[in-house]
C-alpha cells in the first residue's frame, strides 16, 4: 500500500474535548471565531488544530537567517557572530545556506510609566527584539525626552474592559528613546525607540556589519526551501542555456535575492561565474525599494526590478506573452502560517476572497508561462482552499501537471491534503509546513509544468 505521510504519526489520547475549548484559546488569544470556522475545515483533528493555534500566537524555537555564499562560508560567518554577539549560540541550519539562532523569552517586562504605542505588523517584530522605527509610531501616553525608558504596547484595537488582557499580552517590549517627542515632527525615518527588552531575545544582527556586508538575509525555513527547489529545477533544466526567470508578486523581493544568490553559488562550484537573468515584477513602487536595496547590498547581477500590475502587464508590454522558462507565484494569501501574531481578526468573507484573487491572479500570470516552462506556486498559510484548490484548478483548468520535489526537502515538511481534483502522485508532490511544530512557520510550496 502507497504510503503518503512523511512524517510518522502515533496515536495520542485526545487532549481537546470539544470545539467550545477551541473557541475559549481562540479568544484568549484574540483570534476571531471566522478564522476557527475557516481554519477547521482544513485542520479537522482538534488536538490538532489546537496546536497549530497555539504555535501561531509564538515564536518558532530557532530563528532562521539565509546565508549569501558567495560572500562568507557558514564556519566564517558562525564564528563572526560568536565575536561580535557573544553568548549567541548560532548553528548552521538543515539548509547549506541557513544558520539558525534559538529564541530567548524574557518572560518579565515591567510596564513602566511612559508608554508608545505602534502598530500590529511593527509589534510583532519589535516582540522579537527589533527595535521601533518612526513609521511605525501611532501614539503615546505622554510627552517623553530623547534617553528616557518607556514600554512599547500595541496601539489598542479593543475597548476599555478588555485593558488588563490587553496590557499582559501586547506589551511587547522596553527600551530607550532615541529622540524626544518634542523632535518627532521633525523625522520620517530612523529609530525612535532603541529595545532593550522584548519578549523574545534576539542579536541584533540587522543594524550589524554581518548584514551591512550582505553576509546575511532573513528568511523562513520553508521560504528559503522553497527558493532552493525553483533554482534546482532550473539547473536540472540544463538545455535551457539563458532561462528568463519571472518572479511575481516579489516585493519586498527576499526570493528574487535568495534564487540570485543560491544559482551563483552552484554556479561557482563548476567554476563558472553566472547571473541567472531574474526580472522581479510586483504593483508596490514603494516595497520594491528594499529590493533595490538588497541587491546592492547583497552584490546581486541580472536583476530587473519591474513595477507594474499583473493586471496591466500583457496590455502594457506584450512581448511578456509566454516569456518566462521558470515563474515563481507568491500570490497575496491569509498569512496564517506567520508567527508570531499577536492578534488575528478576518471575517469569513475577507478569508474566502483569498482564493477568488488568487486563481485570478493565476490566470494571468498563466499567460506568462511558455508552454513546457515551470511555475512554482508558494503561500505562507494553512487553508486548503488557497493551496490544494489553486493547485488543483491549475491542473484542471490550466493545463498544468505536478512535478516530484526532491526527498531532501520533503523530509521537511508533509504532504498535501485530499483534494477534489488532486490525485495520489499530486499530493506526494507537494510540501505543506505548519506552525504548530517547533522550527517552522505555515508554508505551502508546490511545483508544477506547464502543458
Amino acid at each position: 500500500m502507497l504510503k503518503i505521510m512523511r512524517v510518522e504519526l502515533t496515536l495520542r489520547p485526545n487532549k481537546v474535548k470539544n470545539m467550545e475549548e477551541i473557541y475559549l484559546f481562540a479568544r484568549k488569544n484574540f483570534i476571531s471565531p471566522s478564522i476557527i470556522e475557516h481554519l477547521y475545515n482544513t485542520i479537522t483533528d482538534l488536538d490538532e488544530l489546537k496546536e497549530l493555534l497555539d504555535g501561531i500566537t509564538v515564536p518558532p524555537q530557532f530563528y532562521y537567517l539565509r546565508v549569501n555564499l558567495n560572500k562568507i562560508s557558514i564556519k566564517e560567518l558562525i564564528k563572526e557572530f560568536s565575536i561580535r554577539f557573544p553568548g549567541t549560540n548560532s548553528v548552521k541550519g538543515p539548509l547549506e545556506n541557513s544558520i539558525k539562532i534559538p529564541f530567548t523569552e524574557n518572560k518579565i517586562i515591567p510596564l513602566l510609566a511612559k508608554q508608545i504605542y505602534t502598530d500590529k505588523f511593527a509589534a510583532e517584530s519589535i516582540m522579537m527584539g527589533a527595535d521601533l522605527f518612526i513609521p511605525g509610531f501611532k501614539g503615546m501616553s505622554g510627552k517623553f525626552d530623547k534617553g528616557e525608558d518607556v514600554s512599547i504596547l500595541l496601539k489598542p484595537p479593543f475597548e476599555n474592559d478588555k485593558m488588563n488582557e490587553f496590557l499582559g499580552k501586547f506589551h511587547v517590549a522596553n527600551g530607550e528613546t532615541m529622540i524626544s517627542s518634542k523632535d518627532l515632527p521633525k523625522y520620517r525615518n530612523g529609530i525612535l525607540v532603541n529595545t532593550n527588552l522584548p519578549k523574545f531575545s534576539l542579536p541584533k544582527y540587522h543594524s550589524s556589519e554581518i548584514y551591512n556586508k550582505g553576509w546575511i538575509s532573513e528568511q523562513t525555513l520553508p521560504a528559503t526551501i522553497a527558493c532552493t527547489i525553483f533554482v534546482d529545477e532550473i539547473h536540472k533544466n540544463t538545455q535551457i542555456e539563458n532561462p528568463v526567470i519571472l518572479d511575481t508578486c516579489s516585493a519586498p523581493g527576499h526570493k528574487t535575492t535568495a534564487i540570485a544568490e543560491w544559482s551563483h553559488w552552484l554556479y561557482s562550484l563548476q567554476g563558472e561565474s553566472k547571473w541567472l537573468k531574474i526580472i522581479s515584477i510586483d504593483r508596490s513602487t514603494n516595497r520594491l525599494d528594499h529590493l533595490r536595496n538588497d541587491i546592492k547590498r547583497l552584490n546581486l547581477q541580472n536583476i530587473d526590478v519591474l513595477p507594474i500590475k499583473l493586471e496591466k502587464i500583457l496590455k502594457e508590454m506584450p512581448e511578456f506573452k509566454e516569456k518566462a522558462d521558470f515563474l515563481l507565484f507568491d500570490p497575496p494569501c491569509s498569512a496564517l502560517g506567520n508567527r508570531p501574531k499577536l492578534y488575528l481578526e478576518k471575517s469569513k468573507d475577507i478569508l474566502m476572497n483569498y482564493p477568488k484573487n488568487q486563481r485570478r491572479l493565476l490566470k494571468i500570470v498563466n499567460k506568462l508561462v511558455k508552454p513546457g516552462g515551470t511555475l512554482m506556486y508558494n503561500t505562507c498559510t494553512i487553508p486548503k482552499e488557497e493551496n490544494e484548490g489553486i493547485i488543483a484548478y491549475a491542473i484542471q483548468k490550466l493545463g498544468y501537471n505536478s512535478i516530484p520535489i526532491a526527498q531532501k526537502y520533503l523530509k521537511h515538511g508533509k504532504s498535501g491534503l485530499d483534494y477534489s481534483g488532486l490525485d495520489i502522485n499530486d499530493l506526494k508532490n507537494l510540501l505543506r509546513f505548519y506552525p504548530q511544530y517547533r522550527e517552522n512557520s505555515g508554508y505551502f510550496i508546490a511545483l508544477l509544468r506547464k502543458n
